[in-house]
């Protein structure tokens, strides 16, 4: 059935924001990131693909997403770059059958050739079976740093939601979290973490929403500092284990700030919030 979700929640001094340095040399020029978005057709179609790539022989550092007018009946259940880190889809799937016009946004986070040293993509795919997957972790190698992010769920039959897409807060690692809330049958996970020879400046801005049972809830992170972009994005759900999703990983058009935002399935009344994450790079 058809949910009507509460208003936006409103954040007060209860949200807690902050900026964990990540282990590099002083703070220099932005190395000149730039985003690129895309929008699906707004519709009631289920599912919905959209595709978007850096310019010519750039690559992707970042990755992002989110559902607009899903009501919370829509899972964002794919954020993921392809082999080449060229190209960012992002998938929209109906949990909900809904008869409301909804669309999908597709962002990449792309540098310049040459600008980023050593870019690969490190990937980590679950268990194929019925139940949830927690903390499937993509590792950089050693000597490199994630700069961003993504994940794809695949064969669960818009019956998983992601809980989270978390960087550490020393950039070595990209984890993600899917819970079951319906019969998916047996189904994948993959984490996936775009790693880099470190720039002289990376840190990790996030900030978390208050605790309450509000729907959907939204929380952008502190502006990265002086001289850096935002790259990769992240977030984390608290409370909501398979009654919610993320919906939303968007990198501001500036690149200075992201927005993480969680929306439930299905009515929850206990308290959770969201918390959100940028890797900020320069």
């Amino acid at each position: 059935m058809k949910r009507k979700l509460a208003g936006l929640a409103v954040l007060t001094g209860m949200a807690a924001a902050t900026t964990l340095l990540a282990p590099t040399s002083p703070a220099q020029a932005s190395v000149g990131l730039y985003r690129v978005a895309a929008t699906s057709v707004l519709d009631a179609t289920n599912a919905k693909t959209m595709a978007i790539s850096c310019n010519g022989v750039d690559q992707v550092v970042g990755a992002g997403g989110r559902i607009n007018d899903g009501q919370g009946d829509v899972l964002m259940t794919r954020v993921y770059a392809d082999a080449t880190l060229h190209t960012v889809t992002v998938l929209g799937v109906e949990a909900n059958a809904t008869n409301v016009p909804w669309s999908v946004d597709a962002f990449a986070v792309c540098a310049p050739a040459g600008a980023v040293t050593g870019l690969q993509l490190v990937t980590t795919t679950s268990a194929n079976n019925a139940l949830d997957k927690v903390g499937i972790t993509a590792v950089c190698p050693p000597g490199k740093k994630t700069f961003g992010g993504g994940y794809r769920i695949d064969n669960a039959n818009a019956a998983v939601a992601i809980d989270e897409l978390a960087f550490t807060s020393a950039l070595g690692s990209v984890s993600s979290t899917a819970y079951v809330f319906g019969a998916p049958g047996n189904f994948t996970l993959q984490t996936q973490a775009f790693c880099a020879a470190p720039l002289p400046a990376m840190a990790l801005t996030e900030a978390t929403s208050a605790s309450n049972a509000n729907s959907p809830k939204s929380m952008t992170t502190p502006a990265c500092p002086a001289g850096s972009q935002t790259a990769g994005v992240g977030a984390v759900l608290t409370g909501l284990t398979g009654a919610g999703s993320v919906a939303t990983l968007l990198p501001k058009p500036a690149l200075d700030t992201a927005e993480a935002t969680g929306r439930e399935i299905v009515a929850f009344a206990t308290a959770w919030n969201v918390k959100a994450q940028q890797v900020c790079v320069g």
